[in-house]
């Protein structure tokens, strides 16, 4: 029976090791690549610019508010300037979750999915035995435009948009799934969703690619907006 014990105790610290080296490298991507996931998702976007307002004659435009139109710009590039060196606080989701249970469509991925290496990564997101693993924010480096923040950290429900309560810039919601990489880590597959207000967001498939050993974002596919 002792021997037995000594084996199993033998095969968990094994395993053990293989988890804590497979997150490290994860946690090694991600910073590579967060600037850009974030700046991607539209957590740090400015004000934009709307296009000018019509008058309507029969639901066809006959001029524009040009007047308005003009304040309108001023007023958005005022506010523009002054975002430039606002930090943002983005509320992170705790885990790195699993997307077999997501009920992704693969087959519209796919067809997004024009070069052949993402194949292997796009099949290993079905697969179960990857599992979901809690997510370290101090793994990742700091930011200089940003702040992260755990999302249990703020009030559950619909109360976390209530901005007016926060001392700081609230930008909004990003979870990430965990890294679906190739066999040979060329390239990976990570399911995102960003929300910025209560019906505000957008849910993406962010492909990225090992370039010259460095990872960098390849490819974006809109899976849903609102």
């Amino acid at each position: 029976m002792k021997k037995y014990f000594m084996l199993i105790v033998l095969l968990i610290g094994v395993l053990s090791c293989r988890i804590d080296k497979a997150g490290s490298y994860e946690m090694k991507v991600f910073n590579e690549i967060f600037d850009n996931l974030v700046e991607e998702m539209g957590a740090l976007s400015s004000f934009e610019i709307p296009p000018p307002i019509p008058f309507l004659d029969n639901n066809n435009p006959i001029a524009y508010d040009t007047v308005g139109y003009d304040k309108k710009i001023v007023e958005i590039e005022r506010k523009n300037r002054k975002m430039r060196d606002t930090t943002f606080v983005i509320a992170v989701f705790d885990t790195l979750f699993t997307c077999c249970n997501l009920n992704l469509d693969i087959e519209y991925i796919g067809k997004q999915l024009i070069e052949p290496d993402y194949t292997e990564a796009l099949n290993s997101m079905n697969k179960q035995s990857i599992q979901s693993r809690p997510l370290d924010l101090s793994e990742i480096e700091n930011r200089k435009r940003f702040i992260l923040k755990y999302t249990s950290e703020f009030p559950e429900g619909f109360k976390i948009w209530e901005r007016e309560n926060y001392n700081f810039l609230f930008s909004g919601i990003l979870r990430m799934s965990r890294i679906y990489f190739d066999k040979e880590k060329r390239v990976g597959l990570i399911y995102c969703s960003y929300a910025c207000g209560r019906l505000c967001g957008e849910e993406v498939i962010i492909c990225i690619r090992k370039i010259n050993d460095k990872w960098a974002i390849d490819k974006t596919i809109l899976l849903g907006v609102s």
